[in-house]
């Protein structure tokens, strides 16, 4: 975090400024780039800069291809990837070997967001220069991502640094919150957001409706607001969120398969999507799609062609599974005659403007329900949520003796977020953790990479960058490394 406490906020927000010129995406307004650091003083003095400001933070996250980062690392880690490369880093976390002198998992990128969602919410408080509307929905989507960045630091890292504010000083030094405290401040964040935000997608001008779906609406925010609910064990309100979403059959509906269409732009599955900002200067549409697919046997140093799915995951997909089928392809190679399978949800390798990265999607709001319903001991309803996931894969529905049973019912559950939601956002890897079976699966998993699993389970969350330790004297280390 040192990058981005050490420094005032009027240089902070140069350098938001100066990422507008270059990530600004072709669905948000474009905006000249500052000549010194004092046009940050300007950032908020009108409703298109103070939405560039905003918006310029999805186009990192796109550029950054944060989602893919997060699936193959946290893919390596677990049971989800096989490893080929001989990259000493991807190496570290295929042998769930992560070192706290290691720089690892999304620690800086995450608190870079979070400091320039503060930066907004500050600035658009009492700002008359703002309309009230263009303020509220600002405020909205400034909670939304600093809930969102949130939840995944304390989902990958235990305790954190709880940052709501641009004092870089406080900062600077601030300890861990345990993380039922920050679970307290997401909820809070969404819940305020949810309110705020607009329930239509909309473009620059912050009011018009869009048809893309690349900022954050009301609907997002209760999707993410279930997930924080499930996770931190209140099961009703995650159910009412999930079922929020699940309700407004006007914007969402789930996508058939065989049909293609689930992970493109603007499907009628995505609930929320990045997308690359144009001109486009990367050689695909999402990263998944250039960095998964196979062109060859896997190896070398990169992140691309490196991998294949794990037979772990292979072996979990059930006979007649469409998802085995039209998202998972394969390669094989003569000498030596071997296949390999890697992931194929994003099918376009090139770029052709036709894919989305999506970052919450309706099959998800199913799962959450049907885990909250069976955690509330409703297992006929939890049964009919996960038969819909079910059903859409081409499966029949679960067996009565499965759907008898909380315990069976939540081993179910577990199995078809696995299959359904595999290489996405870490949802793998959070799911061991949070789910109570890490242990047994990388147990059973590790000796299978050549990798060492402790008992104790720490590696389940990833260490503290110690970069960060040196600079900060109260961020306290997770046990075991």
């Amino acid at each position: 975090m040192k990058l981005f406490f050490n420094r005032s906020l009027a240089v902070q927000l140069a350098i938001i400024l100066s990422a507008i010129n270059f990530t600004q995406c072709k669905k948000f307004v474009e905006i000249d780039a500052p000549t010194t650091q004092l046009v940050a003083a300007s950032v908020f003095d009108n409703n298109s800069s103070a939405t560039a400001a905003q918006t310029v933070i999805y186009s990192q996250m796109a550029n950054r291809a944060e989602s893919f980062s997060l699936e193959f690392n946290t893919g390596l880690l677990g049971d989800e990837l096989t490893n080929y490369s001989t990259n000493p880093t991807n190496i570290q976390f295929y042998t769930d070997d992560m070192t706290a002198l290691q720089t690892s998992g999304p620690w800086n990128d995450a608190y870079n967001y979070i400091f320039q969602a503060n930066a907004i919410i500050a600035a658009l408080q009492d700002n008359a220069a703002i309309s009230p509307a263009v303020q509220q929905q600002l405020t909205g989507e400034s909670k939304f991502i600093r809930a969102f960045w949130l939840f995944y630091l304390t989902s990958l890292y235990g305790d954190i640094p709880l940052v709501t504010s641009t004092n870089y000083t406080v900062n600077g030094t601030i300890a861990r919150s345990p993380q039922p405290k920050v679970y307290q401040q997401i909820i809070s964040d969404l819940v305020s957001a949810e309110g705020l935000l607009s329930s239509n997608y909309i473009d620059a001008s912050d009011t018009t409706t869009t048809t893309e779906r690349t900022r954050p609406t009301k609907w997002a925010a209760a999707a993410l607001l279930a997930r924080a609910y499930l996770y931190s064990g209140d099961y009703t309100d995650a159910k009412s969120q999930a079922a929020l979403v699940i309700g407004n059959t006007g914007l969402y509906g789930l996508v058939g398969i065989p049909n293609d269409s689930v992970f493109k732009a603007n499907s009628l599955e995505a609930i929320w999507q990045l997308a690359i900002p144009s001109p486009n200067t990367t050689a695909y549409d999402v990263p998944e799609g250039y960095y998964f697919p196979l062109t060859g046997a896997p190896g070398g140093t990169s992140s691309a062609n490196c991998c294949t799915l794990s037979p772990q995951l292979l072996q979990s997909f059930e006979p007649g599974d469409k998802r085995r089928t039209y998202w998972v392809d394969s390669l094989t190679t003569i000498s030596p005659a071997m296949t390999y399978y890697y992931p194929y949800k994003y099918q376009i390798r090139t770029t052709a403007n036709i894919e989305y990265t999506m970052v919450f999607r309706l099959a998800e709001e199913y799962l959450i329900r049907a885990e909250a319903e069976t955690q509330l001991n409703d297992l006929t309803d939890g049964a009919a949520d996960l038969n819909v996931i079910r059903n859409r894969a081409g499966l029949s529905n679960i067996a009565d003796s499965i759907s008898s049973s909380q315990s069976t019912m939540m081993t179910a559950i577990l199995h078809e977020r696995q299959v359904e939601l595999f290489t996405e956002w870490g949802h793998r890897w959070i799911d061991l953790g949070r789910s109570g079976i890490g242990n047994a699966v990388m147990g059973a998993v590790a000796p299978e990479k050549n990798a060492t699993w402790n008992p104790d389970g720490y590696q389940l969350l990833f260490p503290i960058p110690q970069s960060e330790r040196n600079v900060d004297p109260n961020l306290t280390q997770n046990a075991g490394y």
